[in-house]
This record gives structure tokens, C-alpha cells and sequence, in this order.
């Protein structure tokens, strides 16, 4: 669907239904209203979005491809939020780093 449609500089994915690019806010409010009918009232938008960066720096991902699937405008804030991630997958690397060049001594 979004391959399909117009790429215009006006067109946003989240929009509202004059297609006006939806806030951070109004979207906090719709996602707060769909957990509330599913049930789900122990998430929040913010710990999904904290949980995504984490996981998307596990995955390898750039500080800068976090952000741009995050959302983040500051750099400064995915690396808070990826940053316990990142040092998880470092360590794991170095590891085997390690494991490697002591099995080929």
C-alpha cells in the first residue's frame, strides 16, 4: 500500500482524516484507547518504543536506523535508550573475538 501510494511531501502514514501528520501526543491518545479495549493497560506507547530501540541495537542496527524507525529526533536519546543493547551485542562479539584468537594460538 505505501509502495502504491503518491509520494508527495504531503502525505504521511499517520495521519488524521484531513491527512494532516498526527502528533506524538494524538498517537499516545489512539494507542491508549486500543489497549484499553484489548486489554492491554500494563503497555504503553513510550515502553514499546524504548523496547524497539533495545531490540533494533541487538539486531546490529545504526544509532541513525534506530532513529529513523524510532522516531527519535536526538541521537543523544536513542543511544539512552539502545545503549544497555548495544553493549550486550559489543560484549558478545568481543567474546567470541576472544574465543577465536585463543582457539587459533
Amino acid at each position: 500500500m505505501i509502495d502504491a501510494s503518491q509520494k508527495t511531501s504531503a502525505t504521511f502514514i499517520l495521519a488524521d482524516r484531513f491527512w494532516k501528520q498526527r502528533n506524538y501526543d494524538q498517537l499516545q491518545k489512539k494507542v491508549t484507547a486500543v489497549r484499553r479495549i484489548a486489554n492491554l493497560t500494563e503497555y504503553s506507547l513510550h515502553g514499546l518504543r524504548y523496547s524497539a530501540a533495545g531490540e533494533l541495537a541487538e539486531a546490529g542496527c545504526t544509532d541513525q536506523q534506530i532513529a529513523a524507525i524510532t522516531g527519535h529526533k536526538s541521537l543523544t536519546m536513542v543511544q539512552k535508550y539502545s545503549k544497555g543493547a548495544s553493549q550486550k551485542r559489543l560484549a558478545k562479539k568481543a567474546q567470541s573475538l576472544r574465543e577465536r584468537n585463543k582457539n587459533g594460538s
